[in-house]
């Protein structure tokens, strides 16, 4: 619990983090999966998995996917407050309830439709207001584009599970994560160069863009493997709904972003959407397990 609890911490403080430091969602991104690939090497030396035959061609995809989730996702906390980054990624879950059934022949629960349009009530309520949406902040066109970014973010994510479930559960998860990272940074690295994104970028930075991909990638991906160990799924998949709560609390504590009350009630309406969401699908592929294994 504790292990999860932490992993799903550092989850939703990557953002806060990725924000603070001034540099592009392009280098943010190429940093992160860079320092998180060298950062695993070490770990599959020592497991001796290090071999790259019987790689599927899907990892390529997933490696790309990986790369436009967190494109999206830094994009949006660049224009926007992190709450609406944030609640636009919380999205994903039902993206996946959405994308699922279709892809894989299975059966769409009705309540996808109320979680869809509680949804998108919710994201309508966040960019409601009309004022400013953060003393200091950009206003309600700036917060209409992030929380886009973010649902883009979303997308890209629930494409990116659903494609690592296509490919199976043949390749460990620390050499899943590391071929992932090692081909989003390669896909990224030619627009780094063109658009010499490294270039004039402090020492400061540097060690901000290490900490980002060794402990908010790389550590809490391990912590959250080693939960799964202990605790069921559906339960680990419940509590990463934490995720915009953490990164919503840090942004106020360490960026001073209030949000308004109207982006307060569209966080919960999102959350609870998305949470009800998770726990259904997780009780009726519970019970399919149960009466398959009867």
């Amino acid at each position: 619990m504790l292990a999860l609890h932490l992993a799903v911490f550092l989850f939703g403080s990557a953002g806060v983090l990725g924000k603070a430091l001034a540099v592009s969602s392009l280098l943010l991104v190429f940093g992160r999966t860079l320092f998180a690939a060298l950062s695993l090497l070490p770990v599959l030396l020592v497991q001796r998995q290090l071999s790259l035959r019987g790689i599927p061609k899907t990892v390529i995809l997933c490696g790309v996917l990986l790369a436009v989730h967190w494109l999206s996702f830094f994009a949006s906390l660049k224009v926007a407050p992190v709450a609406y980054g944030l609640m636009g990624f919380a999205s994903f879950p039902l993206f996946v309830a959405w994308l699922e059934p279709w892809l894989f022949k299975e059966k769409r629960l009705g309540s996808d439709w109320i979680s869809a349009l509680a949804v998108v009530i919710g994201m309508a309520v966040m960019v409601s207001d009309s004022g400013p949406l953060v003393d200091g902040l950009p206003g309600q066109g700036d917060a209409v584009l992030g929380l886009l970014l973010g649902v883009v973010s979303g997308l890209s994510f629930a494409l990116l599970a659903l494609a690592n479930r296509w490919q199976g559960e043949d390749i460990p998860p620390f050499k899943l994560a590391f071929l992932q990272n090692s081909v989003a940074c390669l896909s990224l690295l030619p627009f780094v160069i063109f658009y010499d994104a490294v270039l004039n970028v402090s020492m400061g930075v540097w060690w901000g863009l290490i900490l980002l991909g060794v402990v908010f990638t790389a550590l809490s991906h391990g912590l959250f493997m080693f939960s799964l160990r202990h605790v069921p799924t559906r339960f680990a998949s419940l509590m990463t709904s934490l995720e915009p709560v953490y990164g919503i609390m840090l942004a106020f504590f360490i960026l001073n972003e209030v949000p308004s009350v109207q982006a307060m009630i569209g966080c919960v309406i999102v959350l609870l959407a998305t949470t009800v969401a998770t726990y259904w699908h997780s009780r009726v592929d519970f019970s399919d397990i149960n009466k398959r294994e009867f």
